[in-house]
């Protein structure tokens, strides 16, 4: 290494393995099968959604739960990637909560939204560990 790209005294520091858990743990961790099922359940399939207006990648998001809640993830998860590539990395830092899910109607009527980000999670995950290729 060359000469003076150190100072003297001071030791790059390393996080401890607690340490790094607790920083880079999953903010809204994934939904388990019946956890998405039951989530699922909670949306109107609105014909004229609001959450696909306020989606940037519009994405039909009451077609991708509809088939989550009938028990076809691989289907949900083809339906957003269609439209987003990159839906899989989406559903983990994309702020729903200011955007699909701050216009829910359930948000509106009951203060708490049907968790549109965590439900494109599941699908994505669930096509993803069956290693499903979409496109050739």
């Amino acid at each position: 290494m060359p000469e003076g790209q150190f100072k003297e005294g001071i030791a790059g520091g390393r996080l401890q393995a607690d340490q790094y858990a607790d920083n880079f743990s999953d903010l809204h961790p994934p939904l388990d099968h019946h956890e998405a099922l039951v989530e699922s359940d909670r949306c109107y399939f609105c014909y004229d959604a609001p959450c696909m207006n306020a989606c940037p990648t519009s994405i039909d998001i009451p077609l991708f739960i509809r088939q989550i809640s009938t028990g076809n993830p691989i289907g949900s998860a083809k339906t957003i990637f269609d439209q987003n590539i990159l839906g899989g990395m989406c559903a983990r830092v994309c702020p729903t909560e200011t955007l699909c899910e701050e216009v829910c109607v359930r948000e509106v009527a009951e203060g708490k939204p049907v968790q549109i980000g965590r439900l494109q999670r599941y699908a994505t995950d669930v096509a993803m560990a069956e290693n499903k290729q979409f496109y050739p």
